[in-house]
């Protein structure tokens, strides 16, 4: 009985290594859905085309295991033959052509990432996909209904949007990662009418807002920069609109050509009282302006009632030491870190430049020679010397 089992055992075994090279060793596909029965070998030497293609992009690798471990990250080098299958599809060598060209077309990776493969046991999955084979079941018939069961019109446009709605909430699983509504632009400051393909062209295929520093993917896919480093960090190292394998390292800037239609797009200024049209190139400096102008208005006096605001110059002095109070201590402050204390030269230095900007030259001559000790009241022919003089040796007025 021993020898029974050892042998039925051993045949099961063999059964199983027999269906596992029926399979796919990264994805789990089945070899009869390619027409041709194309396979590679995973532990083999690269084929003549894939080394063409790395010879031509500079590339090391010589060796299937090397690029089974660049592109989908899977290490075959410690498989066993009866767990693991020894090939891999035709449509996974698609995927490292892919990685390794330039070429537009668009190949899709399985959801699930790569395939895990487990021992043979009573509940073989490889075993009873290969024992049942790929046919659908039959569908068991009502023998009391001699004609074919109807579906209602109505029910079967209820059961054809789910497809759509599990994109969408991929798409607002998407937005909430990358969370940029305040930081990036909306299409619809867009001030010109544009061809609804064109607005999808120049917009993050994650964000929907218009790109803000736009990076390209391998798959040739255009994404704001923050947006597809947070959906592969949170998500994978995919491409977030076809789910090709994608690294940050793998992102690179699009091409000139793009980049000025991209900056010359005419916006409309959402700021409130202004509409102004400006280009994309100069809407970071134009917004930048409302952004100062508003801090000034934050920091303007504003009287609430009561007496005016009187001058400066016709407070008391006891007034004057008040409101002058907090640019004294800065003053004081700038003075003992840079000029050793002395207060006074930093005050007279302010007033002179002050003059000067205004092009009261005269009395600004005038306090530089008091300045210098030499009094005041000085010819006009000497307030001129010294302005030629400082000129000539300052370079600064």
């Amino acid at each position: 009985i021993n020898k029974d089992t050892f042998h039925l055992s051993q045949r099961d075994t063999e059964n199983h290594q027999t269906n596992l090279q029926k399979f796919c060793r990264i994805c789990g596909g089945s070899f009869k859905s390619d027409p041709y029965k194309r396979s590679y070998p995973v532990h083999g030497p690269v084929d003549d085309d894939t080394q063409a293609l790395l010879r031509k992009k500079e590339k090391r690798a010589t060796s299937w295991p090397d690029l089974l471990a660049k592109v989908f990250k899977v290490d075959v080098r410690g498989d066993i033959d009866t767990i693991h299958p020894t090939n891999f599809c035709h449509n996974c060598w698609n995927m490292i052509q892919r990685k390794f060209s330039n070429s537009p077309s668009e190949v899709y990776f399985p959801r699930e990432g790569t395939m895990e493969w487990h021992p043979h046991s009573s509940s073989c999955d490889v075993c009873g996909t290969s024992f049942r084979g790929i046919k659908r079941k039959k569908r068991s018939l009502n023998p009391q209904l001699s004609k074919k069961p109807r579906m209602v019109a109505g029910s079967a446009r209820k059961a054809r949007p789910v497809r759509n709605v599990k994109q969408v909430s991929n798409k607002a699983v998407m937005k909430r990662i990358a969370n940029c509504n305040k930081i990036h632009l909306s299409t619809k400051i867009l001030a010109v009418d544009y061809p609804v393909d064109f607005v999808k062209s120049v917009s993050c295929q994650v964000c929907e807002h218009i790109l803000a520093d736009p990076v390209e993917t391998t798959c040739k896919h255009l994404f704001c920069r923050a947006c597809v480093l947070k959906c592969i960090k949170a998500m994978g190292s995919y491409c977030p609109a076809c789910r090709y394998p994608c690294f940050p390292t793998d992102l690179v800037s699009p091409v000139k050509s793009f980049l000025n239609i991209l900056n010359n797009l005419i916006l409309r200024c959402p700021v409130k009282d202004c509409q102004e049209e400006v280009v994309l190139g100069k809407y970071a400096h134009h917004f930048s302006s409302h952004k100062e102008a508003e801090e000034k208005e934050g920091y303007a006096y504003i009287n609430k009632g009561g007496r005016p605001r009187q001058h400066l110059l016709s407070l008391t002095r006891r007034a004057q030491k008040h409101r002058l109070r907090e640019l004294k201590l800065q003053v004081k402050a700038f003075a003992e870190k840079e000029e050793e204390g002395d207060v006074k030269s930093v005050c007279l230095t302010l007033f002179l430049l002050a003059l000067r900007a205004r092009n009261e030259h005269r009395q600004a001559d005038e306090l530089e020679a008091i300045m210098q000790g030499k009094g005041s009241g000085l010819h006009p022919a000497v307030c001129l010397a010294i302005r030629v003089n400082t000129f000539l040796s300052c370079s600064q007025y």
